[in-house]
């Protein structure tokens, strides 16, 4: 288990039947702004939630779930929110996908990095899809999630960080805090899980990693192939003008300008700790 500071457990929001519902508001941006808290939160499933975790997502004024979960997942463990939610399906591996060649089996996938890569070569577009509907209006206070909060929402919150200007450093941290929360009762019952599926076990505690690296990678990846975070969404479809509200939703205080202090790729990995 993941050493973690005080901060990092107090964005967990309580929810009962969840193990990794955050907040990432607080977040300081390269140019000083902040990011607002209790708006946008990221999760793993919420089939379990009671209705004591309801009351809780009212008080929160919960307005939207974006699932980013398969049909068959939606099917086998269906969210239980609010009636007043809205839910908006948005699975990343197959949306908008047209051409039956272009389904993919998760199932070929043996690492997670091969993941990870598929994702930002291939459903950009699907990235994209999830920030606009996060841009729109009324849409806030809104929860992103799939199975386990790890790698599909990793990805999609690790890009939304990055364009609103949240330093790689923190975006690391935050991913790498899943390997906090799923540890315990929640990885004993993925093992339990997979073994009874005949899967073999110490390569499925292998896809249960969240090394820093690997969401590091994701955003080295993209700014190769497309030079920033911003032109790699918009190119995917997502309109300028969605990231400029996704900007002035969420970013609290003035800019300044930023200084040659950030870190570099090497200062990021030696200074994250698991």
């Amino acid at each position: 288990m993941t050493t973690i500071d005080t901060e990092m457990l107090a964005r967990r929001i309580p929810l009962v039947g969840t193990y990794n519902v955050r907040d990432i508001g607080g977040y300081v941006t390269t140019d000083g702004r902040v990011v607002a808290r209790h708006l946008m939160l990221r999760g793993d499933a919420l089939h379990q939630v009671d209705d004591e975790g309801r009351e809780l997502l009212a008080q929160m004024t919960l307005r939207t779930t974006i699932d980013l979960r398969e049909n068959d997942e939606r099917d086998v463990a269906p969210d239980q929110v609010n009636d007043n939610v809205e839910m908006i399906s948005i699975p990343l591996f197959t949306h908008h996908v047209t051409a039956i060649d272009d389904v993919t089996d998760r199932g070929q996938f043996t690492t997670l990095d091969e993941v990870y890569q598929f994702i930002v070569s291939n459903r950009g577009q699907a990235v994209a899809a999830v920030l606009h509907e996060l841009a729109q209006p009324e849409t806030l206070p809104a929860l992103v999630h799939c199975t386990a909060g790890k790698d599909r929402t990793g990805i999609v919150i690790a890009l939304l960080l990055s364009v609103l200007g949240v330093p790689d450093e923190a975006i690391a941290r935050d991913y790498h805090a899943t390997d906090h929360f799923l540890s315990g009762e929640f990885h004993e019952t993925i093992l339990k899980r997979a073994a009874e599926n005949g899967h073999d076990p110490v390569a499925y505690t292998a896809m249960l990693g969240c090394e820093p690296y690997l969401i590091l990678d994701v955003l080295s990846k993209v700014r190769t192939s497309h030079g920033d975070v911003e032109t790699y969404l918009v190119e995917h479809g997502l309109d300028a003008s969605d990231i400029e509200r996704l900007r002035a939703t969420l970013l609290e205080g003035e800019p300044r300008e930023s200084d040659s202090s950030d870190s570099t790729r090497s200062d990021l990995e030696g200074g994250i700790h698991g």
